[in-house]
């Protein structure tokens, strides 16, 4: 029996319980080729330290598999939180990016294909251009000392944030947003939920409810320890909480959201996506992933990574899509 992944993900999000699993990505068709995506990470080189569009500095050290801001005393964009009007470069999206012939003909391929569903991505969240732009240190500590001026600051990014996805749903309208953020460590969040609700949450409401006006499936990634939040994702309008990690109490919150949010991960990268890993760890730790979340509805077994094909190492994704198929074949006797 071959199921449709297009048809498993309806019955995900409805928390259907019964069933084979989705195998990781297999329902969602990146398009990461429109002009917003090619524009905020053009300047990203391996090898080079270089400077995005807000003024952040970007160091991409050879050999390593990306850049990532590089943030010092000297070089922070907004060294200053109360002077942050006069430092912030918020970049002009509709002016740099124009031409969408790319994605939009990219989203018509996985239209006629029909078992997919268009997947474009929004990078970075709203709490990291915050560290982007300051630091950890200045973002959390602003947080406490200069509220004020961190909630305009917030607005300011919340409204660009807005301009983003509008451009992409009025351009090539993607079927799902996958909107990165990540919120903590493995074991803990970086900050109080009540300030998550006070400084982050009031931007998501008016982001996430633009999408869902305009019909559009969210998918949240944060790699990280969230689950005190889902109460917020569900309220937010998340459809998917993609990258949650085996730390969360993955089994409780499919029990307790009973269908008002998937959940997309539950495969630790510290055990199987390693340069020493073996096929029978990588095997074992999908397969336990796949046992403890299975049987209750709303869960897609995946890596936690942010976005399809980004494993480290390359034998790893092999053995996790085959163990994935693997269980189904044997629970479900369903096959791709």
């Amino acid at each position: 029996m071959s199921v449709n992944p297009k048809d498993r993900l309806r019955a995900v999000l409805s928390g259907q319980a019964g069933g084979p699993l989705l195998n990781e990505w297999e329902a969602f068709a990146p398009v990461f080729n429109d002009p917003v995506n090619q524009y905020l990470r053009a300047h990203r080189k391996e090898g080079q330290t270089t400077i995005d569009p807000f003024g952040v500095e970007f160091a991409w050290p050879p050999g390593q598999i990306g850049g990532t801001p590089h943030i010092t005393r000297d070089n922070k964009a907004v060294p200053d939180i109360t002077r942050w009007r006069e430092t912030l470069r918020v970049p002009d999206l509709a002016a740099q990016c124009r031409d969408w012939t790319a994605a939009r003909e990219a989203k018509a391929r996985i239209d006629r294909e029909g078992r997919r569903l268009s997947l474009a991505m929004m990078a970075a969240g709203l709490f990291e251009q915050l560290h982007a732009l300051m630091g950890f240190e200045d973002t959390l500590t602003n947080f406490i000392r200069r509220p004020r001026e961190m909630m305009e600051l917030c607005e300011i990014l919340g409204e660009y944030r807005l301009t983003f996805a509008r451009l992409l749903v009025e351009n090539f309208r993607p079927d799902v947003i996958l909107s990165h953020d990540d919120w903590g460590t493995k074991t803990r969040l970086f900050m109080s939920p009540k300030c998550f609700r006070q400084f982050l949450k009031p931007q998501y409401l008016k982001l996430y409810g633009y999408l869902k006006a305009q019909g559009v499936i969210i998918m949240h990634h944060s790699d990280s320890y969230a689950e005190t939040l889902v109460g917020d994702m569900v309220e937010m309008g998340v459809d998917i909480w993609q990258g949650a990690l085996p730390s969360n109490n993955i089994a409780g919150i499919i029990s307790q959201c009973e269908g008002r949010i998937a959940i997309m991960g539950g495969i630790d990268a510290a055990i199987v996506d390693r340069v020493d890993s073996t096929e029978a760890e990588i095997r074992a730790e999908t397969r336990r992933a796949c046992r403890d979340y299975d049987g209750r509805g709303g869960f897609i077994p995946a890596m936690t990574y942010g976005g399809p094909d980004s494993y480290l190492f390359p034998h790893v994704q092999q053995y996790v899509v085959d163990e994935i198929d693997r269980y189904n074949l044997e629970t479900y006797g369903a096959a791709r």
